[in-house]
């Protein structure tokens, strides 16, 4: 039996300082404050270079490895199902469902289509899995972007009882 404890007590001391354990708990307001000082690249915006790649998957990668960097790999997951029969996922989670961050680019909110999407997303997400106020939505623009249309958005999610974050480039 104390093999076993020492194998254990050794593995623990041996793990990488970013695979910080599943257990710990997270605040709205810590990811919210880490979101806000995530510095993207300039060119973030221009259009991607590959087939197949897309302006949101762009910044979802580069807002995952950050958040990855904070919280540690195996808090934060791309792509996670809010369950129920659609299979609709948010962008990303962090610690098995305690804070969910849905992306959106602001260009693209400039389309009836796309502000009926994100309402959707919101209202079933928040109904299947972040039922506690704890859902952020991060829309990633220019600054001449966030103007009348944007702060319509803003209230009619914060309405719904989630975060909304303009986050400029």
């Amino acid at each position: 039996m104390k093999v076993i404890s020492k194998i254990f007590s050794f593995a623990a001391t041996q793990r990488k300082s970013n695979d910080i354990d599943i257990h710990n708990t997270i605040s709205l307001t810590d990811v919210v404050n880490a979101l806000k000082t995530i510095e993207f690249p300039t060119t973030i915006l221009r259009e991607p270079k590959y087939a197949g790649e897309t302006k949101e998957g762009k910044i979802q990668k580069c807002i995952f490895k950050y958040l990855q960097s904070v919280y540690g790999n195996v808090n934060v997951k791309t792509e996670y199902s809010v369950g129920g029969y659609w299979g609709m996922r948010s962008d990303i989670d962090l610690f098995n469902g305690q804070v969910g961050i849905e992306l959106k680019v602001a260009e693209q909110l400039l389309n009836a289509t796309h502000v009926e999407r994100l309402i959707g997303q919101v209202v079933y997400y928040t109904k299947r899995r972040y039922t506690t106020n704890n859902l952020i939505v991060l829309v990633v623009g220019r600054e001449k972007e966030y103007g009348a249309p944007m702060k319509e958005i803003e209230t009619i999610i914060e309405s719904l009882g989630c975060t909304f974050l303009f986050k400029t480039v």
